[in-house]
């Protein structure tokens, strides 16, 4: 029986994914972090646009700030986990409970509901998963 064996990527490349890996897993911690913050501490103002609201206190804007980053860095661990041809599947994961975690952010932003609140909570672990479980196959 053979196997196809595994495509190997120059030391450089896989450096960069695991630390990029690792990265996004410090982001997530913070952005929960300051999620409990938010869910904790800021009142949303109800009938106002939903910039106003996000933007109408300071540590719910740094929850989104810290969103928009890592979102980045969960595409960009994506591209480098397909440029070196491993932890596919866990970074796209990954990408997956990020965008998930983004829309019951946004659910929440609108209606503060305790749902949107466990779905973000959920989908950020499972996230955190995905990227510490890449780190490690990545040894």
């Amino acid at each position: 029986m053979t196997s196809t064996p595994q495509p190997t990527a120059p030391p450089s490349r896989l450096a960069a994914l695991r630390g990029n890996c690792i990265g996004s897993a410090v982001l997530l911690i913070v952005q929960f972090g300051l999620g409990m913050g938010v869910n904790l501490y800021v009142t949303l103002p109800s009938h106002r646009s939903f910039f106003s609201t996000v933007f109408g206190s300071a540590t719910l804007a740094a929850h989104a700030i810290v969103a928009v980053l890592l979102l980045g860095a969960a595409v960009g661990a994506l591209v480098r986990a397909v440029r070196c041809g491993r932890a596919i599947l866990l970074t796209s994961a990954g990408l997956a409970a990020v965008l998930a975690a983004g829309i019951a952010g946004a659910s929440f932003a609108g209606g503060q509901s305790n749902g949107a609140s466990l779905a973000m909570a959920l989908a950020a672990a499972v996230a955190m998963f995905c990227y510490l479980a890449a780190v490690f196959s990545l040894r």
